[in-house]
């Protein structure tokens, strides 16, 4: 009875509300969600309402107008991504604005929005932003 004991990473997620008009916030979202990534745990972006900015396809570009040195939103996205964070869009939202998954970053996944409800419910620990 040797047998290594496979820990079971623990659940991160991040309700994201707030879009192209407040592009820090979710620049710190995504990173929090990158860093939550980082620490062991499986982290998600959860979009509703202005949130889905972030998952529209060219919808945020700050590359080449931000000061030299600060990230941009391109690079804490691409960061994201590569670590393994996973991007989700609430369905009623993406009804609402006609959006198709064409229409979004690659790999995110349009889902009911009782998934953000089993999120509150389930994961060991939740952002807002």
């Amino acid at each position: 009875m040797n047998e290594a004991v496979k820990k079971q990473r623990k659940k991160f997620a991040v309700q994201l509300s707030t879009g192209l008009s407040d592009v820090a916030k979710v620049k710190s979202a995504i990173m929090f969600a990158a860093i939550a990534q980082c620490s062991g745990c499986d982290a998600v972006v959860f979009c509703v309402q202005d949130g889905v900015d972030a998952v529209i396809k060219g919808k945020i570009k700050e590359e080449g107008k931000v000061p030299q040195g600060v990230p941009t939103f391109e690079q804490r996205l691409d960061d994201a991504l590569r670590v393994g964070v996973k991007f989700q869009l609430c369905e009623q939202v993406a009804i609402n604005r006609n959006l198709a998954r064409e229409d979004l970053i690659e790999g995110t996944e349009i889902v009911d929005g009782s998934r953000l409800i089993a999120y509150a419910l389930e994961c060991d620990g939740m952002l807002y932003f």
